[in-house]
């Protein structure tokens, strides 16, 4: 099966759907209750959640049937299935974590909607609507735009029948992954 432009157009759509979305007191969301991880940090249960509106939760099965709660568990998965693509090809529908700290673990994620001179375009879950406090437990449903330079990857959950090139899984795990990424994870070698 082909991630088809309707398939897209359906991600983005239920993506679109929740903006502005608030969380409760102490993470309480209907995407945690949904996952079953109420009250916890719930980036990835957004972007699990919207694809299982969309019909397309076998495609991030990372942690269970239903997606995964865990920005790391997920982005180890989407690596050990090959899905990971370069951060500069990125596209509507691909799902980018992202890198805050100076640790070598995903501290967020999202969904792209545009790829755009040097930024990612991004429907994100548990930010901020603005740069002020946490952008990666900052409580809502928000659009955001993120240099590259905070994008540790990009998974692509289905390619599309066009896309025939392959890469090994080295390539595509060092070319994915943003430099500061790519020489923090150098130096611990």
């Amino acid at each position: 099966m082909s991630l088809t432009k309707g398939k897209i157009e359906t991600v983005l759509f239920y993506a679109k759907r929740e903006l502005k979305y608030e969380e409760g007191t102490n993470n309480d969301t209907k995407f945690g209750k949904w996952y079953g991880l109420n009250k916890q940090p719930w980036c990835a249960m957004f972007v699990s959640w919207v694809f299982y509106k969309a019909g397309l939760s076998k495609k991030i099965a990372a942690s269970n049937s239903k997606g995964f709660a865990s920005c790391d568990a997920g982005l180890k998965w989407f690596a050990a299935k090959n899905k990971l693509v370069p951060i500069g090809q990125a596209q509507p529908g691909d799902i980018a974590f992202f890198q805050f700290d100076t640790d070598a673990q995903p501290d967020h994620v999202g969904i792209v909607v545009k790829n755009r001179r040097g930024h990612l375009y991004c429907i994100e879950g548990n930010t901020t609507p603005n740069r002020k406090g946490s952008q990666s437990n900052g409580g809502g449903v928000y659009r955001k735009k993120r240099p590259y330079s905070v994008v540790m990857a990009v998974a692509r959950p289905i390619k599309e029948k066009h896309e025939r090139k392959r890469y090994s899984q080295n390539q595509i795990c060092i070319a994915s992954l943003c430099s500061n990424c790519r020489k923090r994870l150098g130096s611990q070698s």
